[in-house]
């Protein structure tokens, strides 16, 4: 991997979560990256709601939420909302998502929306490995249902989150690159993306520079696209590992 490093776009749970939460010495990579002047993009299949909360609470130049469905900017003190598909599309599309719902509901046993689902604005998620225990081949029925019903559906490492088929990370991190950044979205060879489930396989795919943490390896035979280096250890230890990296570069 070659500097300069001009962001790191990360993932969230599995990447800089360990087991359910983001330790101290993530916390503090995470501070040691800002203090050297190297913005940091969340990217995450949690909700806009979290997402809000993300922006507040890190030091974040901006947060792609709900799989690229809504995206936070900074605008001054003010925070600004992109979205992945027209507001005014939001009603009809949540209307059509319910539906599916009802229909994953009564094919799948135990499946249920996720806790975090009243928060979101634009898609939907399915609970398959947070707080509930369906297997690997429920969560995938859920999917290719979903995505029968008309729907983008793609499995992270807790959620099954779908939505309406015109956006994805990757759309929503070029769209970064572009607006906020002033780069050149069809070159992202300056930016890192760090991962680790089927969800970041777009990013993979569109980053050169693409990281998968050592937890990666569970789903590593069925990502469509697989990163480009892998870190020796899992979860935050491997955001972190990455990090100490990404600063010995030149800047």
């Amino acid at each position: 991997m070659r500097g300069p490093v001009r962001a790191l776009f990360s993932d969230v749970d599995g990447t800089m979560t360990t087991g359910d939460r983001i330790e101290a010495a993530t916390f503090a990579a995470l501070e040691k990256l800002h203090d050297a002047g190297i913005p940091l993009v969340m990217v995450t299949g949690r909700s806009a709601g979290f997402g809000q909360t993300f922006m507040q609470t890190f030091p974040l130049l901006a947060c792609v939420a709900e799989n690229g469905g809504v995206t936070f900017i900074r605008e001054g003190k003010k925070l600004r909302k992109l979205y992945g598909v027209p507001a005014a599309s939001l009603p009809e599309w949540r209307r059509r998502m319910l539906d599916a719902t009802a229909e994953v509901r009564a094919k799948v046993p135990g499946a249920l929306l996720s806790s975090d689902s009243k928060y979101r604005e634009v898609d939907l998620a399915i609970d398959w490995n947070e707080e509930a225990s369906l297997t690997r081949a429920d969560a995938e029925v859920a999917v290719q249902i979903l995505r029968k019903a008309g729907f983008t559906a793609v499995r992270s490492s807790i959620h099954v989150n779908y939505g309406p088929p015109h956006f994805d990370k990757l759309s929503a991190c070029m769209t970064v690159v572009r607006q906020v950044m002033g780069g050149d979205a069809n070159d992202l060879s300056g930016y890192v993306y760090v991962g680790d489930a089927l969800n970041d396989a777009p990013m993979f795919g569109g980053f050169p520079t693409s990281v998968g943490v050592a937890n990666i390896k569970q789903w590593w035979d069925e990502l469509a696209f697989k990163p480009a280096y892998l870190t020796e250890r899992p979860e935050g230890a491997g955001l972190r590992e990455l990090i100490e990296h990404v600063l010995s570069l030149p800047r």
